[in-house]
């Protein structure tokens, strides 16, 4: 009897069938992933339809499946093409962005920092450190990079952002922590609901509602979130994800599709049609922590110039909230 082969040996295998492609090769299958059409991708890459052809020949044997449906209208993504577009566009915008992280590293010094976020700055305490900071250090420039959690924290690791604020407790395993502050949660309504009326929400009130999230960071971290919430209740939950940011999120919202779950951040943006209503469990507010994070041995003045006004303002957060 023949054993299958192990797990390394099929990756080997896969590097070894793949190591050929060149970086044009997939731009290629994008471009015909857009238009739609060899013909016009051969014309917006300045290349002739014969290349493109060969091209998309090479990543398909490399692949060993097919990319696209040919016909006379034109070419269609299989779903094998569909799963590598979607992963190639996603790499190519990490790329460029480390890209310019990496040219940007080398200006650093006393005079820059680099913030990693995944929420927005539009309310918040972290929103009050940052117009601190900048009103007492105006001469140290602020850059920032907003993208999932796994991606902030490799670019920390390789120091090229100086500090992660997302949400999650302090732990010493990705570095030092501050918990800045406790969020309160929303529930993101359209403004003609009937349940606009009540100054407050619990989550009895809407599990039985559909939600929406976002296929995109954090709406997975949501995603589970809610499940575990509602579940106290015994109901099936309903849950739709979209390949939308925050914005189209919110849209959907305001048209009626359906409710979502934010963090107090997100409240200081007005959208179309759309309500914030606090939300709270056993009659009191519900909260998830807010934390920063940043590496020990990251000697740069104006990380630790930030990290004391952070540390004024999560005491001053502590002290009014008083014992959770």
């Amino acid at each position: 009897m023949r054993s299958s082969p192990d797990p390394v040996s099929l990756r080997l295998r896969a590097w070894r069938q793949c190591q050929h492609l060149e970086v044009y090769d997939v731009e290629t299958v994008l471009a015909v992933a857009e238009t739609g059409s060899f013909r016009k991708a051969g014309h917006l890459l300045g290349v002739g339809q014969s290349t493109v052809t060969r091209r998309i020949r090479k990543v398909e044997d490399a692949l060993g499946v097919s990319v696209f449906e040919r016909s006379p209208a034109g070419a269609r993504l299989t779903a094998a093409g569909w799963k590598f577009t979607l992963e190639s566009r996603q790499l190519a915008n990490r790329f460029l962005e480390t890209v310019r992280a990496a040219r940007t590293a080398g200006i650093g010094g006393k005079g820059q920092l680099h913030l990693g976020l995944t929420a927005s700055l539009s309310r918040g305490e972290l929103r009050e450190v940052v117009a601190r900071f900048q009103m007492r250090h105006c001469e140290v420039r602020l850059s920032f990079t907003e993208t999932d959690l796994g991606e902030l924290m490799t670019l920390l690791s390789h120091r090229f952002i100086d500090l992660v604020a997302a949400a999650g407790e302090p732990t010493s395993e990705n570095g030092d922590m501050l918990l800045l502050t406790r969020v309160p949660l929303y529930i993101a309504i359209a403004a003609d609901h009937p349940l606009t009326q009540q100054r407050n929400v619990e989550w009895s009130d809407v599990a039985m509602m559909p939600f929406m999230v976002s296929a995109a960071a954090p709406g997975p971290t949501i995603h589970d979130y809610i499940i575990r919430r509602v579940s106290d209740f015994a109901h099936k939950v309903r849950i739709t994800v979209h390949r939308v940011r925050r914005e189209g999120l919110m849209n959907l919202e305001g048209l009626g599709l359906g409710i979502s779950l934010v963090c107090e951040q997100w409240c200081g943006v007005r959208y179309p049609n759309v309500v914030f209503i606090p939300l709270k469990k056993n009659c009191k507010a519900e909260t998830i922590p807010f934390s920063l994070t940043w590496r020990p041995k990251n000697d740069n003045p104006a990380l630790r110039r930030f990290l004391s006004l952070a540390r004024e303002v999560a005491k001053a957060d502590a002290t009014s909230s008083g014992p959770s």
